[in-house]
């Protein structure tokens, strides 16, 4: 179809300013590579903008030569992978039972669910109710408090409804139960949609630090985001030393902050945007089915 010349305008408007919209999404990534890769003392003297001040790997080298870093990195890997099969696994059962409108009480036991997703119990009355489940320093309340979330039971149910019933009611003519259909029918099915479930799960358990300042006093169980956080603080330099050029034997081993910061930012988003490719072909589907039919 030939567009006319108005269209065209359109068009080539269109892509300007999608193009703005992609630099500027990508920039702050970009500027977070040039800084953790350029020399401390020059990246606090000049004002970089698109190229590294005096290229340089010693922000990485300080990162990951502090062994302190492993065995968080292991405990946020398996709070992620752990969280991301609690969370898919509840909300996905939930969507199913929920979805079935021939359920007694349906809509009254979906308004209960979506309730939590408006109006919050509070801060302390959560802390009380970790305290006593026996949370506190626990591995698991890093997992179960976030099995299910009201948003992604809704996007769960919408695509279960795009499923046609007679695959349902042929598989019980077969004599399958409904946790047989579940597993063996429903749950592959519904990739695109638990892809995108778990992409959303899975970014918030490996940012996630605030649960850890409330209920987690053992270091063992620190995950990455707290203890990186530790270590900017260690690397502090104070903006008099940096005036005067004044650096001590312990500062002058450590990175500055803020190309520290940037290496660390590195180092966190990484993982997640390795996993995402792994994703990438049912995300987009799962994002636009339920942006349509919710």
């Amino acid at each position: 179809m030939k567009r006319d010349f108005g269209g065209k305008i359109a068009y080539y408007i269109l892509i300007f300013v999608m193009l703005i919209v992609a630099l500027v999404t990508l920039y702050p990534f970009w500027y977070c590579l040039v800084y953790s890769l350029s020399d401390p003392m020059a990246a606090v003297q000049k004002n970089i903008v698109l190229l590294p001040a005096g290229f340089s790997l010693y922000n990485y080298q300080h990162v990951f030569e502090d062994k302190r870093i492993f065995a968080p990195f292991f405990i946020s890997v398996a709070r992620t992978v752990a969280g991301v099969i609690w969370a898919v696994s509840v909300t996905g059962l939930a969507s199913y039972a929920i979805s079935k409108r021939k359920l007694p009480c349906n809509r009254a036991i979906s308004i209960f669910l979506i309730i939590p997703m408006y109006i919050s119990g509070g801060l302390i009355p959560t802390y009380v109710l970790m305290h006593d489940l026996h949370l506190f320093n626990n591995f698991l309340v890093y997992i179960l408090p976030n099995g299910f979330w009201a948003f992604n039971m809704l996007l769960m149910r919408t695509y279960y409804d795009t499923i046609p019933p007679s695959l349902e009611e042929s598989a019980k003519l077969d004599g399958a139960g409904d946790l047989r259909i579940f597993i063996r029918i429903i749950f592959p099915l519904s990739m695109p949609v638990i892809s995108v479930i778990a992409m959303f799960t899975g970014v918030w358990h490996w940012n996630s630090w605030f649960d850890t300042v409330l209920y987690v006093t053992k270091k063992q169980l620190f995950p990455l985001q707290v203890v990186i956080q530790q270590l900017i603080q260690e690397a502090y330099v104070s903006p008099n030393d940096l005036k005067s050029g004044n650096l001590n034997q312990r500062t002058s081993t450590v990175v500055f902050p803020e190309a520290f910061r940037m290496a660390t930012i590195l180092v966190t988003i990484i993982p997640i945007v390795l996993v995402y490719p792994f994703f990438q072909k049912y995300f987009v589907r799962g994002v636009m089915i339920g942006a349509v039919k919710a």
